[in-house]
This record gives structure tokens, sequence and C-alpha cells, in this order.
């Protein structure tokens, strides 16, 4: 799904995003509709990377989406024990209009 088409379907139904931040990198975009999940994608079908949460939060603004979650990969040092998945966290995020 482009900007665009999110755009367009915020409209009609209810999306959620999920902003996927990976320690120090880039941050992707999964939207969840009732029809499925997707990252965002450009028209060329490139995955959209944004820099900041800034960045995240004035695409999301501009596109209509109020449910944003973000989930955070937290690096565990390799000495201690964390079960599998256990260093995931989501948190929701708050789109002020």
């Amino acid at each position: 799904m482009t900007p665009r088409q999110l755009k367009s379907t915020a409209r009609k139904r209810a999306v959620t995003a999920r902003v996927i931040s990976d320690g120090c990198r880039d941050y992707l975009i999964e939207i969840i509709t009732d029809s499925g999940a997707g990252l965002l994608r450009r028209w060329d079908n490139s995955v959209v990377k944004l820099r900041n949460l800034g960045d995240v939060h004035q695409l999301l603004e501009r596109c209509g989406v109020d449910r944003v979650v973000l989930r955070q990969r937290v690096a565990q040092d390799e000495a201690c024990y964390a079960e599998p998945g256990g260093n995931i966290h989501d948190q929701p995020l708050k789109i002020a209009s």
C-alpha cells in the first residue's frame, strides 16, 4: 500500500499503523486493516523508511491514521536469558490533531 492508497483507505474504514523500530535504524510502517497487513511502500514498490518519529507522525497525520502502535525491538545483553519474542515491546502512540 502506498501513502496515497493509505489516505483513501483511512477515509473509508479503520486503519491501524504499526511503526517498527529496530534499534538505531530507520522506522518502517506496517498498515493493518480488516483485509490484512503489509508494509507501507513507495510507488516503485520499495519500502518507505523514515528517519525519525517526527517524519512518521507527519506522514500518518496527513494520511488520516489515528491508531498507531510503536513496535520497538530492545537489544538484550547476550549473557542474559530472554524468552523468544521477549525483547519486542508494543506501545500505543497518540497522533495529536
